[in-house]
């Protein structure tokens, strides 16, 4: 009893079976499935401008605030990736996802913290991290109003 229950919360009410799976082409028309594909997006911009001056994976994933920022999207870009292919298929886990992306939220609001005060302490004016900052302020919002969807609050 107490696995269905922990199975419906995570997995969502309608528990799907391997017989359910098809392709749900109208998710990607959906304000998910568009906040997923911009979350993707915004990912790849961030990598490729946090790890523009790769030397050997030291300004990449090196030191330590812009390190949790890079290594962060970095791990988030593949996870939404999987999420993205798995509504795409609609296996929809909705608790989880919740779960997900409230902890997203919190992760993407500890980074732009700290890049904004690497920023502020070396007084850099590298556009690449002022951008890298703004769009890490924008996957919080776009994970936060993802929050919002699942939870009911704004609609689908």
């Amino acid at each position: 009893m107490l696995s269905v229950v922990i199975s419906q919360w995570v997995w969502g009410a309608h528990d799907r079976r391997m017989g359910e799976i098809s392709l749900n082409t109208r998710y990607l028309s959906t304000n998910r499935g568009i906040i997923k594909i911009l979350q993707i997006v915004c990912g790849f911009i961030i990598c490729s401008l946090l790890c523009a001056q790769w030397y050997g994976g030291k300004s990449c994933f090196g030191e330590g605030r812009l390190g949790f920022c890079s290594g962060l999207n970095f791990i988030v870009v593949v996870i939404n990736i999987v999420l993205l292919v798995l509504n795409f298929l609609n296996i929809g886990a909705w608790g989880l996802e919740r779960i997900y992306s409230v902890v997203c939220s919190v992760l993407f609001l500890i980074a732009a913290a700290l890049i904004i005060w690497f920023i502020i302490e070396y007084n850099t004016s590298r556009s690449t991290l002022i951008a890298s900052a703004a769009l890490i302020v924008c996957e919080f919002f776009l994970f936060l109003w993802d929050v919002k969807i699942l939870q009911g609050e704004a609609s689908n």
